[in-house]
């Protein structure tokens, strides 16, 4: 019999407005899991606001952390809390910057009923500007690349891509399910990555336990995508003011992904592409006048080199 206990982690970084709209979404449940939520606040200079919530919202407890540990390490200070103290068969991770369809859990849970080796589930994600335009529709880990391929990103959902259940190779940590022997097995993120390729190394991790990732597209949630920020440009665009963090982590987390979690010609593969595709993005990025990734690109050259 499949439980419905589920313990639900967000994670806070100067997001009081994103936090208390995800949560109100989830007052909105249908069904009758059970569930328990958890906050860790990432030293937000907001903080102050989240006491607040715990009149909203009964049964919500907070964890304050005295710095920014990052996105990663923060799920872990929640999974490790729940593990803890509260009785649980599941545990969702869940962006702060999202608003959930009412039966999105239930149908996160109800694949484990099929597949005993299923651990991890998560649900379609659509971006919250325009509900029409998928942001997550299932994925599949390109290994020569190290990167995941979405299917249906940016588009309209089609039958043979987001609206398609199946097992996947790729979740984002936007949204993840896990059952209790899952969480267990793997303990959360690599507390090694700040931000960003958690989710990658988490998954590439998942598949060498041979743990099942399932995908249900009827399971909806729309991400409003770098919540806790008020950048307007994202991504590896030059005119991104936060575009030397974004370069810096994502590229370093994602050799160091890999690097976990691949050997041999498969690994040699990876490195070779994952050279020349930094190479090419730098050199786009300087000659848009973005001089201070050269210092950063050295930086990980070094990284990646030293072995």
């Amino acid at each position: 019999m499949v439980g419905k206990r589920v313990a639900i982690v967000l994670v806070n970084y100067n997001g009081f407005s994103d936090t208390d709209m995800c949560l109100d979404s989830l007052m909105q449940l249908t069904s009758d899991i059970q569930i328990s939520l958890v906050l860790v606040d990432n030293a937000s200079k907001d903080a102050s606001k989240l006491e607040g919530l715990k009149d909203k919202y009964q049964g919500l407890h907070i964890i304050y952390n005295q710095q920014n540990i990052g996105f990663g390490r923060a799920n872990n200070i929640g999974i490790q809390w729940v593990q803890k103290h509260v009785e649980f068969d599941y545990i969702c991770l869940l962006n702060n910057d999202t608003i959930v369809e009412p039966d999105f859990l239930e149908h996160l849970i109800e694949p484990f009923a099929q597949d005993p080796q299923i651990g991890m589930t998560t649900g379609k994600i659509y971006y919250e500007y325009d509900r029409n335009v998928v942001w997550y529709g299932g994925a599949e880990i390109n290994h020569k690349r190290g990167w995941p391929q979405v299917a249906d990103y940016n588009g309209r959902a089609t039958e043979n891509g987001a609206n398609r259940l199946r097992y996947v190779s790729f979740v984002s940590g936007c949204l993840m399910l896990f059952s209790k022997k899952a969480i267990l097995e793997l303990k959360g993120f690599d507390d090694h990555f700040f931000m960003y390729c958690e989710d990658l190394e988490l998954c590439l991790r998942a598949t060498r336990l041979n743990i099942g990732m399932y995908y249900q597209p009827r399971s909806i949630i729309y991400h409003k995508v770098q919540g806790s920020s008020s950048v307007k440009e994202v991504g590896m665009k030059a005119s991104n003011p936060k575009l030397a963090f974004i370069y810096s982590n994502m590229k370093s987390n994602q050799y160091l992904a890999l690097k976990k979690n691949t050997t041999g010609i498969n690994m040699l593969t990876f490195a070779f592409l994952f050279h020349a595709e930094l190479l090419l993005l730098t050199f786009k990025l300087v000659l848009k006048g973005r001089m201070d990734i050269l210092p950063i690109y050295f930086k990980i050259l070094g990284t990646t080199f030293k072995g």
